[in-house]
């Protein structure tokens, strides 16, 4: 059995390793199995599992109340070059620090029932001065309703090329989710700058 103050501390630790996995994986096509998992529950499960970086890389920790447990795959893909980009939104001068800038936030389908599937996609752009190719970049969701916080995809932080992008993660809504309709927050940074955007989709009853 595990003690109350045991799985606190699975639960930390389990932040911790999904930092460090995320961080060690490529920046090309990446995918990470996470989940919203309810409290303590989800920490004895990272434990059970071996409570290492390669087993915790996604998983994160949802509301014990609301009882969220979800499965996500995320994966992000360069979408367009600097050029492209630069033609597609009209950039014709140069920035002088990094900047991004979402261009849409989605989730799909947009009216789901309990036990399928949202697709939550970020496409942004990343501009970066001369000087400089790429930089390191963090992508992350936030799972709202009614105001407020449900849940978090972890934090994706990798390096990045300069130009258009697509971060993409699933979530599974579970059987017992509440009617109505629930809010993605979108957010990228680099640096000092970031951007944010809002999606939504609704859930059946």
């Amino acid at each position: 059995m595990w003690s109350v103050s045991k799985l606190r501390i699975v639960g930390f630790t389990m932040s911790v390793c999904l930092v460090a996995g995320c961080a060690n994986m490529s920046s090309g096509q990446q995918q990470a199995t996470g989940a919203f998992l309810a409290g303590a529950l989800g920490s004895g499960l990272c434990l059970a599992a071996g409570g290492n970086a390669a087993t915790c890389a996604a998983i994160g920790v949802g509301s014990a109340a609301l009882g969220w447990a979800a499965v996500a795959q995320y994966q992000a893909t360069q979408v367009r070059t600097a050029e492209q980009d630069q033609r597609l939104y009209g950039l014709t001068a140069p920035v002088s620090s990094t900047q991004v800038k979402i261009r849409k936030g989605t989730s799909a389908p947009a009216t789901v029932r309990p036990g399928s599937t949202v697709n939550v996609v970020t496409d942004y752009s990343l501009m970066t001065p001369k000087a400089m190719s790429g930089t390191n970049v963090e992508e992350s969701w936030v799972l709202k309703k009614d105001g407020k916080v449900l849940g978090n995809i972890p934090p994706q932080r990798n390096y990045r090329a300069a130009g258009g992008w697509s971060a993409e993660s699933g979530i599974t809504i579970p059987r017992n989710a509440q009617p109505g309709t629930y809010v993605i927050e979108h957010k990228v940074q680099a640096g000092s700058s970031y951007d944010t955007d809002e999606s939504t989709f609704v859930v059946a009853s």
